[in-house]
Parts: C-alpha cells; structure tokens; sequence
C-alpha cells in the first residue's frame, strides 16, 4: 500500500508526499504518539467520517508537532523570514509577469485576463490577505478540482488554490500549494506563518511509515530501543 505523508502549517496542508517523506525542520524532540477518535482528526487531510461507527473508531498517530513560533525561529535560523519571502516573491512575479510568452500568462480559460492582471498588480500583502482568507475558510486545491474549480469571489484565492502554474522549470513548485507565487517550501512555510497564529501546532504526520514501512524513528518512545 501507498504511504502518505501530510504536513502541515497550523490547521493547513503544505505538502502531502507519496511513499517518501522528509523530516525537514522538525526535531526528535518534537516527535508525539497520541490516540484519538477519527473525528477528531483535521478534515482537510482525511475529510469528514462516513457515520457515526467510523467517527468512534480511535487511531494512533506518529507524529511530529510543533508550535508555529518554534518553527519560524527555526526558519529565520536557517535565513528564511519575511525579508527572503519577500525577495522570491518579488524575483518570481518579475519573471513570470516579464518573461512570460503569452499576454494571460499562465492562465487560460474565460478569467484568464483577470487572473492575469491581478497577478501582476497584486502585491505581498495583498497575497498573504488572501492566503489568509484560504487558511480561514479551508479552501484547499484538492477541495477544488473536485467542484470543478468553482470561482470563489477572490481572484487572488482562485490563483492560490488553482493548479494553473508557470512554465519556468526554475519556478516549479517544491510544495502543495502551486498557485502561490513562491516555489521553494521554506518560504511557502513562512508566507503560511505569517497567517498562523503562533501557538498553532505545526505538524508533520508519519503514522502510515511507522505502521506500514518499518519507520523506526519512533521505536525508542514505543520501548524497542533507548535512542533515535
């Protein structure tokens, strides 16, 4: 069977990988082993359960979690923070808005024009106000392909939950979250935080590697040996 990695800023997927996962900047020490009942779980990774019986039903999770302000000291530890969030943001706009081979960009379709122009006009602060609006209401692109990609009333949270991306090998998407305009994941995390409350839990969630790969990396807390 497939294994699936989720990972998650606050409440908001990331990234979610297939059969592979990277620890990146969570710790040993963040690592936690809880049970708790499916619906109790975060509905935009594992949707909302089929009944009552499956609502009851206690899983036991491996995960690794920490709050949103230790994962951005992390970060600006390692040099991202708003300032370098910033500079791709700027880097990457300039590219696609200059250098793009069609007047609509990347778009298609009968909004094109106005994606386009708002992609373009459109500064940080406008972006993070929509992503913010994203994390609040719990619009994700998969939520979103399955409606068809519905119009949300932002244009700025169509791009960001659209799958329409730019055709620069340089600008592909190294998260989930591909209509953003910042393509590396420590940036993309940092964009998240600065709309994530900073007690939130961060998290990633490696319960299907532990119970279904041979993942060890647990194996000291479950009492199998005394270190990672």
């Amino acid at each position: 069977m497939d294994c699936i990695v989720h990972t998650t800023i606050g409440t908001y997927p990331i990234a979610t990988t297939v059969n592979r996962y990277n620890r990146w900047r969570f710790r040993p020490e963040d690592r936690i082993i809880r049970c708790r009942r499916r619906d109790q779980r975060n509905p935009l990774l594992h949707g909302t359960p089929t009944d009552k019986q499956d609502a009851a039903v206690v899983d036991m999770e491996f995960v690794y979690s920490a709050t949103a302000d230790t994962l951005r000291r992390r970060l600006g530890r390692a040099g991202f923070h708003r300032g370098s969030l910033e500079k791709e943001f700027e880097e990457y706009q300039r590219k696609v808005c200059y250098e793009s081979e069609t007047t609509h960009l990347h778009f298609t379709g009968d909004t094109a024009a106005a994606h386009s122009q708002a992609f373009c006009l459109s500064a940080l602060d406008d972006w993070l106000d929509a992503l913010a609006q994203v994390v609040k209401t719990g619009v994700t692109p998969g939520r979103r392909k399955m409606q068809g990609f519905r119009p949300t009333g932002n244009l700025l949270v169509d791009i960001i939950t659209g799958s329409e991306r730019p055709a620069f090998d340089e600008l592909e998407p190294r998260h989930g979250i591909v209509g953003f305009p910042c393509a590396t994941f420590c940036n993309m995390a940092v964009a998240l935080l600065e709309v994530t409350a900073g007690n939130e839990a961060c998290e990633l969630d490696v319960t299907s590697f532990v119970l279904h790969r041979g993942d060890i990396t647990f194996d000291d807390m479950l009492g199998r040996r005394d270190e990672v």
